[in-house]
């Protein structure tokens, strides 16, 4: 038989037959809870905690924190606004470098110490790219704990861990080197070359299009999806973002050289695809890399890669003054920040700059400096 419990304006402690301290109170969603302690000391501080949380409007009901990461994992595995592609990533990442770390771990268990030791542990064995894409997928996991209100902040809080490290920074090529890499690659691929280039589409969205979506005569592309090989099958889907339904203008230089890659090597069929294979088939984005390579090569350029036509599309279009508003339709996002990564400064830009600045000066009015009269005390 238990004493009577001492009562406060917050819950109560009690003491049981055995000796120990049992502390109750009803939280704010009317539901009772209570937990035992050695102390009475104990059990008034567990009492105290829990009413300073219904205070500072912090207060999470302790069993929403039961909760294991690998049941959120498999829920949000399963979510519908998820690519087919990212799903894809989202489980090998799930399956190769969380699961067994996490998987049986309740998120209210998890401490920023804990997720700093495991990340440090995964440095010595797991890839760059791949330990950041985990990182990533544990942290939104956690971030929908949190939005459950199941833990009160995300302790995923190492620095930078979620920022990829590319081995070399992506840079653009100069429209000369595009010329240059254009004579060099196969002629069916020239065109493409061209308007990843000059027209800033991704890879994906440029091998999916189809003669329907090209201008009459070439002026303009419409991109309204985009093409991803998936476990060994082709799977066609809307663009990378809703910002990337959009209609491209091209050079007119570019325009006529697709018009004349539509006449040599295209179907009339409306659905031909446009960048295919030559039985008509979806053109891989290592085959053609390949093809680039040995073209770049050729040209006796530095290393490159294909999404850097892309690269090379938006920074020459921000060389020309286009505002970061008509980037963002141009290449297709959705926020300001994803556009203005491609408006850096380059060498040959800055050459520019500079020849401009000195017919500003060498054209100036010189108004001659004279020298201040002395003025004479007078005694």
């Amino acid at each position: 038989m238990s004493t009577k419990p001492r009562t406060s304006s917050f819950g109560h402690v009690e003491r049981l037959d055995s000796g120990r301290w049992r502390a109750r109170y009803t939280g704010p969603d009317s539901q009772r809870r209570s937990k035992t302690f050695d102390t009475k000391t104990d059990a008034r501080l567990w009492l105290a905690t829990a009413q300073a949380d219904v205070v500072r409007r912090a207060w999470r009901a302790p069993e929403a924190g039961e909760r294991t990461v690998g049941e959120y994992a498999m829920d949000y595995l399963v979510r519908t606004d998820l690519r087919a592609s990212t799903r894809e990533l989202y489980e090998a990442v799930w399956r190769v470098h969380l699961r067994k770390t996490w998987s049986q771990v309740p998120v209210g268990d998890i401490t920023p110490q804990r997720v700093r030791q495991w990340h440090e542990a995964a440095t010595q064995t797991v890839k760059p790219t791949a330990l950041v894409q985990a990182y990533r997928l544990l942290r939104a996991l956690l971030n929908v704990a949190v939005g459950d209100e199941a833990i009160t902040i995300n302790p995923c809080r190492v620095r930078s861990a979620g920022v990829p490290k590319s081995a070399r920074p992506s840079r653009a090529l100069t429209a000369g080197e595009v010329h240059a890499v254009t004579s060099k690659i196969p002629a069916r691929y020239q065109a493409l070359v061209q308007v990843m280039a000059f027209g800033g589409l991704r890879f994906g969205e440029a091998t999916a299009l189809r003669r329907r979506d090209v201008a009459p005569t070439g002026e303009a592309v419409t991109v309204t999806r985009s093409v991803r090989r998936i476990s060994g099958e082709w799977v066609v889907g809307p663009p990378k973002t809703e910002a990337g339904r959009r209609t491209v203008a091209l050079p007119p230089s570019v325009a006529t050289r697709l018009t004349a890659h539509l006449e040599a090597h295209v179907a009339e069929d409306v659905d031909a695809l446009v960048f295919g294979t030559s039985n008509g088939s979806f053109l891989t984005v290592s085959n053609f890399h390949s093809t680039f390579r040995r073209a770049a090569t050729a040209c006796e350029l530095a290393p490159v890669r294909v999404h850097e036509l892309r690269h090379t599309g938006a920074t020459l279009a921000a060389a020309t003054g286009a505002s970061t508003a008509e980037l963002m339709h141009r290449l297709g996002h959705s926020s300001p920040a994803a556009a203005l990564i491609y408006q850096h400064a380059s060498s040959h830009r800055d050459v520019e700059i500079a020849r401009a600045l000195d017919g500003l000066a060498t054209n100036a009015v010189v108004v001659p400096i004279r020298p201040r009269r002395k003025s004479s005390r007078t005694g």
